[in-house]
């Protein structure tokens, strides 16, 4: 049996794309909330509870927040294979990753019949720096664009062979994606209402009054678990803490503007500066601003370092010339083309209800796919001209790819570790897992972070269910404040006002061991591995990348 050129290409992307999601998984420290991810997986792999003992929750909690839950739920097996590890957490967002890029290919394919527009629209995907960042880390959003991409392949399929079988399974996976991220309680409405009216006289030739009501119990069974969440519980309380119509800035900006010397009186300065106009102005902005050349192609998103790397765009400025192109040449006849400029359009619109949603990253990830086609689509018609103008531009385009692909590979594995690493939590591994196992007393600083999450992970220890509904005793230890894991491990959240090394000093017996950080529990630059804490032995001390200290774990003599 022969294979086609088109499929050998495919297998080759797919693989190479897996090497690099893959290849030195454990460049950048998980940070807080992929090690959420990981032990809350862990949690539910033991005893089917989330870790504030939970069964099975349709809202995962967390300390901070609630979070949907499927991330967490299909890193399940990850976990169960490579444990509380960097590859664990990670294997997941990684698959899914490569998994999208073989999706676009497939619903390209399928809509256009072109194997050549299908290959380039995944190439595209998979050499996008945007895609490839969060490939390799923890965030819900790969597995939501793979799970809107499989529900919009088979509602296609469905129109084309109506068989209900891709009815149903389109159903099942664009309900699956409520559960992967909430970006999708906008998006996936929106493109599935885009789905049906653009193809509105072959869903009424195909579709069944039977059909249409074993599709509505589907839906109603699959997403009214999660109904009530979006509307009234934890999904709800957190667009209320990122959501424009929340944000204090832009009422105080409101009453400013209404009460400066330059104002007029009160009721003609009502009609003009009110929380109607300020939220449209700022959706509005925002929108634009998603678009804009600088966010996509130079800056990316500054605003969290975990977002993107610095000195690049979320996509590279070789694919320029091919996406201005492709949209240039659109053709709305086509039903490819109609989808994926109404799937680019609608991606902003969740994120620009949020605070700083412009240039969020993570939010506006869904843009990925349509860029990536239109790309390809530019690309394609390009190489159709055959001439001098067409055969340079490919020839100059190529070489500057190549050249932003090492440049970016460079920053990535060599700079970006180093100068981003307070935001992925650099050398928390490293500190927890030195602490010796004890039947002494244990005694860790929460003076800079939150350390339970993290000792626990590295510690692969389990914490009981209902652990955590009191984690700020104010005695927890000879008035100090704070919480116990169990009888003998303690997290200080205050040494009441007194120096934490005094205190230290204090209260330690031979074997108790204690966990402190640099410049909030150890003034200066003391370094114990050089100038031991009388009474103490050091086990660690845990250098950041800049040679400052990050913490020091010490055991009493």
């Amino acid at each position: 049996m022969k294979i086609k050129k088109a499929n050998i290409a495919l297998i080759i992307l797919l693989l190479v794309s897996f090497i690099i999601r893959i290849y030195k998984i454990d460049t950048l420290s998980l940070f807080g909330d992929e090690i959420d991810v990981g032990y809350q997986a862990f949690s539910l792999l033991k005893t089917g509870h989330d870790y504030k003992g939970n069964f099975l929750p349709i809202y995962i909690q967390s300390l901070s927040e609630s979070r949907a839950p499927l991330l967490i739920y299909t890193s399940i097996p990850g976990i169960k294979i490579f444990g509380l590890t960097e590859l664990g957490v990670r294997i997941t967002p990684i698959i899914f990753g490569v998994l999208s890029i073989f999706l676009l290919y497939k619903l390209v394919l399928l809509l256009s019949k072109s194997s050549k527009l299908a290959f380039f629209s995944a190439l595209a995907l998979s050499l996008m720096p945007w895609h490839f960042h969060y490939s390799r880390t923890a965030f819900e959003v790969t597995l939501l664009v793979s799970l809107i991409l499989t529900g919009t392949y088979f509602a296609y399929k469905f129109i084309d062979s109506a068989k209900n079988k891709f009815l149903y399974l389109a159903i099942i996976f664009f309900c699956f994606s409520f559960y992967a991220y909430n970006t999708a309680n906008i998006f996936v409405p929106l493109i599935v209402l885009t789905i049906f009216f653009a193809n509105f006289k072959n869903f009424k030739s195909v579709i069944k009054i039977k059909s249409f009501l074993i599709s509505l119990i589907l839906f109603s069974l699959l997403t009214l678990p999660l109904l009530y969440q979006i509307f009234f519980g934890a999904a709800a309380n957190r667009f209320g803490l990122i959501s424009i119509f929340h944000d204090q800035t832009l009422i105080d900006n409101i009453i400013t503007k209404r009460t400066t010397f330059s104002a007029t009186s009160p009721n003609i300065e009502a009609i003009f500066h009110n929380k109607p106009i300020a939220w449209a102005s700022e959706i509005i902005k925002n929108y634009l601003t998603s678009f804009s050349f600088p966010f996509l192609f130079i800056t990316g998103d500054q605003a969290n370092l975990r977002h993107s790397i610095p000195n690049f765009g979320l996509v590279f400025i070789a694919f320029l010339p091919f996406l201005l192109f492709g949209l240039f040449k659109l053709n709305f006849k086509d039903k490819l083309n109609k989808l994926m400029f109404f799937w680019l359009s609608f991606s902003p619109i969740a994120s620009c209800l949020t605070i700083n949603g412009s240039t969020h990253a993570t939010r506006l990830f869904l843009m990925t796919t349509p860029l990536a086609y239109f790309s390809a689509l530019g690309i394609t018609k390009i190489l159709k001209y055959k001439n001098i103008f067409s055969k340079f531009l490919i020839f100059s385009t190529s070489i500057l790819l190549i050249l932003e692909i090492c440049g970016y590979t460079h920053e990535y594995f060599v700079h970006y570790p180093k100068d981003s690493f307070e935001v992925w939590n650099y050398g928390y591994k490293q500190l927890f897992q030195s602490i010796p196992k004890s039947t002494q007393n244990i005694f860790i600083s929460n003076a800079k972070y939150n350390s339970l999450l993290p000792y626990t992970f590295y510690q692969k220890h389990y914490l009981q269910n209902n652990f955590l509904n009191d984690s700020n005793q104010s005695n927890v230890f000879l008035d100090m404040s704070g919480f116990n894991l169990n009888s003998n491990t303690f997290f200080i959240n205050d040494f009441n006002g007194q120096s934490h090394l005094d205190k230290i000093k204090e209260i330690a017996q031979t074997g108790d061991i204690f966990l402190l950080f640099q410049g909030y529990d150890i003034p200066g630059d003391m370094d114990f591995s050089k100038e031991p804490l009388e009474g103490f032995q050091t086990i660690n001390t845990v250098y950041n990348p800049n040679q400052t200290i990050l913490g020091q774990v010490i055991q009493k003599l």
